[in-house]
């Protein structure tokens, strides 16, 4: 495929690597859980849920991390202050790989990374995200929390172009008078992760995937994103799958949208749900050998004996 000149930097979690010139490392996928309207979330205010389900789902994930070589993060989507702390808590214990501590709400997120420093795993944590959207009192409250790993998103609701999401990660941009990098270099982080930012389908999906290569060439930083929103935020494909007979329609465009951005150099999916982890750590897997094989003749081969190329090929 092609390699980078300059540095590409690696970071570990616990059993995964991630970042690295294309082909070195298998790509490290995420499941969400505790999302809305997910079949085990009883109470998603409270943090009830069916823990029997919960443990399933996540086994299953470690299970074809195991079979595949693709390193697994879970990420933790909650709405409150009580149910994040009350994931955090169950997960501590019912897993042991790192996971993203996740909400929609600024005050949620820094009650999880607080839980987790109170628990003793916030080397686990990949807290999720300093954004464009991140206020000074979120920036001052997670100063006090010990994680060193973060999500840092460079979208730019000013200007979805690539050099609008590099200027949002090293510049600031939409409001941000610094780079969301600088912001999290201040804060102590050590273990930046890139989030280029997944746009829908005419709002600059492609800029989505060509900020791969900015953000590699430029910053050597791993990145990756959540791809799959590009499809879930598809309307024509939304009002097709209901139709009789299309309603398998949707996952072929779901796993495809990581798999454009593995051809491309990407390093970590947020694959969405779970739920699929099945059918989406096999199409992975595939994509990585591919990879792997057309890196070799650049000279770059696999730096773990996990890959899947020596696990599936």
């Amino acid at each position: 495929m092609f390699k980078y000149g300059n540095e590409q930097k690696v970071y570990e979690f616990g059993r995964a690597k991630v970042g690295g010139q294309p082909g070195e490392y298998p790509t490290v996928l995420a499941g969400s859980i505790f999302y809305n309207k997910q079949k085990i979330l009883i109470d998603g205010k409270k943090g009830v849920f069916d823990k029997e389900g919960a443990e399933k789902l996540v086994r299953t994930q470690e299970e074809m991390s195991d079979i595949t070589g693709n390193p697994c993060w879970l990420q933790i989507v909650a709405e409150t202050d009580e149910s994040m702390q009350k994931y955090i808590e169950w997960y501590a214990d019912a897993g042991k790989d790192a996971f993203l501590v996740d909400s929609t709400v600024a005050s949620v997120r820094v009650a999880g990374a607080k839980r987790a420093d109170e628990i003793g795993v916030t080397d686990r944590v990949i807290y999720n995200s300093i954004n464009a959207a991140a206020q000074p009192d979120e920036i001052e409250a997670i100063k006090t929390c010990k994680f060193n790993s973060c999500i840092i998103l460079g979208f730019n609701p000013m200007d979805m172009s690539v050099k609008g999401r590099m200027e949002m990660l090293t510049k600031g941009a939409a409001g941000q008078t610094k780079g969301m990098i600088e912001i999290g270099t201040e804060k102590g982080i050590t273990r930046p992760l890139i989030d280029v930012a997944a746009t829908p389908l005419g709002s600059g999906s492609g800029a989505t995937y060509r900020s791969i290569f900015a953000v590699k060439s430029q910053l050597g930083e791993p990145v990756g994103g959540g791809y799959h929103n590009i499809p879930s935020a598809w309307s024509w494909l939304k009002k097709f799958k209901k139709l009789p007979g299309k309603e398998n329609a949707y996952m072929p465009s779901d796993i495809g949208s990581n798999l454009i951005a593995i051809t491309l150099g990407c390093d970590f999916c947020l694959y969405g749900p779970i739920d699929h982890a099945v059918e989406v750590f096999p199409a992975v897997a595939m994509n990585d050998i591919v990879v792997c094989e057309a890196a070799r003749d650049l000279g770059t081969n696999p730096a773990v004996d996990t890959h899947p190329l020596f696990k599936l090929a």
